[in-house]
């Protein structure tokens, strides 16, 4: 039995980059995970990490040696392939493992403790508050570890907060699988080098990715290596997306003779972020607490960001010996703010698109009802200007597809409405069952007429 001031269950790029962000700062941290630290941060995924996010955070761009690749923006096609949009952005392509190394290994530079091999089993729940960990290990078998502040950075497994009592722990909030993306994804090397390996590839069509879309993130550094996978919504009964992949892409001419580097498959969530990031003596970031981007499915950077706003509230509640509820309340506060708010508007915006068909996403495009430039500030911002899509409609109203165009009018004041409201978030504890009444009611409406 030990005890710390703080414990992180997980040590990919949510829980690393917490550790880092409170290392230095003099509590007591450890870090545990599954795996061992040479395979720390190994899940599957699409590798890609807006430049914006190292920026917010004031957290040091990665070193070459931890860089697969440069990205200067991302290129989106229509399911018929022959619309593009482009959507100009400064990013980069991480080794995902080594990049995770780089944090955790600086955590442990300045003090943090690390436990390789070692599952967290359940939390420790003691007169209200959470006060420590069961975990598991070979070596170790079952321990209790004691903690002022538990972090459950365990990705979808949610191994912590999914062992609570939802109705009197708001932290755990469960999500329906609809509301994930299954995807599968291999790293391949090509015949030749691709064109453009700077900018990213998606592609959406529900004939090839229902519910989802197609991506190729080719490695800039060698440009004959490309990340090609697929994603299809959860719940729905949709085909394998392996499946998918190697009947629809990787029959195409580019990649034939192309040789498998590394190969995996992930769930995605892909929603609003959970109702909240803290309740007593426990927090939750990265995936397990949805703050992936619910249209590009993009979740390392909000990750990070999610980690950072933590990072800040557990000093505060620290410090002042309160690590309540209340005391860890400025978590919420700040990433609803700079991030919440546009993913929950994200989140209506992407349910709004799940149910379009191929036909409707090609005119779309193909009319440009959504500009590149709205598209970027949709994507950056969360915001679809009213205005743009009042445009829309004076134009394009006498052309087929009318129907579409109100529908998106719609969107839009659905998307500004949750925004609003994320970005209203309580400012205590005792707010929230009202304000996530709120949020409900929003979505509920939106459901049933959009």
């Amino acid at each position: 039995m030990g005890s710390y001031d703080v414990v992180v269950v997980g040590a990919g790029v949510a829980g690393a980059s917490l550790a880092y962000f409170l290392s230095g700062k003099g509590f007591k941290t450890l870090v545990i995970d599954m795996r061992s630290f040479e395979r720390v941060g190994d899940k599957p995924c699409a590798d890609a990490i807006g430049k914006h996010h190292f920026d917010e955070v004031n957290l040091e761009p990665p070193s070459e040696e931890l860089l697969e690749g440069y990205v200067r923006g991302l290129d989106i096609y229509s399911p018929s392939e022959l619309i593009r949009y482009r959507v100009l952005g400064d990013g980069y392509e991480v080794d995902r493992i080594k990049f995770t190394k780089h944090l955790l290994k600086s955590a442990i530079d300045k003090g943090a403790e690390f436990a390789g091999g070692t599952y967290g089993i359940e939390p420790i729940v003691k007169e209200g508050f959470v006060t420590g960990v069961i975990t598991w290990s070979r070596g170790g078998g079952r321990r209790e570890i004691r903690s002022k502040v538990l972090v459950d950075a365990s990705g979808v497994a949610r191994a912590i907060v999914r062992r609570l009592d939802e109705s009197t722990w708001p932290v755990r909030d469960d999500s329906e699988l609809m509301d994930y993306n299954i995807t599968y994804r291999e790293v391949r090397r090509l015949r030749r080098d691709v064109d453009e390996p700077d900018v990213l590839r998606i592609y959406v069509s529900k004939r090839v990715a229902p519910g989802g879309y197609w991506w190729v993130f080719p490695h800039s550094k060698e440009g004959d290596v490309v990340n090609v996978g697929l994603g299809v919504q959860g719940g729905m009964g949709y085909p394998n997306p392996r499946d998918l992949l190697y009947e629809h892409v990787l029959t195409r001419s580019e990649y034939e003779g192309s040789e498998v580097v590394e190969a995996g498959g992930a769930a995605v969530p892909t929603r609003r972020p959970a109702r909240t990031l803290v309740w007593n003596g426990i927090a939750v970031t990265g995936d397990a607490a949805y703050t992936v981007n619910p249209v590009h499915g993009g979740g390392k950077g909000s990750a990070i960001l999610a980690s950072w706003c933590i990072s800040q509230a557990i000093t505060q509640a620290l410090d002042s010996g309160e690590p309540s509820a209340k005391g860890l309340w400025n978590a919420n506060v700040c990433f609803n703010k700079r991030y919440g708010a546009k993913q929950a508007a994200l989140d209506i915006f992407r349910l709004f698109l799940q149910k379009l068909s191929d036909d409707d996403l090609e005119y779309g495009m193909s009319k440009k009802i959504i500009k590149e430039e709205d598209l970027n500030e949709v994507s950056l911002k969360g915001h679809l200007e009213l205005s743009v899509v009042e445009k829309g409609l004076r134009l394009l109203a006498g052309l087929a597809r009318p129907s579409l165009l109100f529908k998106l009018k719609r969107v839009a004041q659905y998307m500004s409405e949750v925004k609003q409201l994320y970005m209203n978030y309580p400012e205590s504890p005792e707010g929230l069952s009202r304000w996530y009444s709120g949020v409900k009611e929003i979505y509920s409406r939106f459901k049933a007429e959009v």
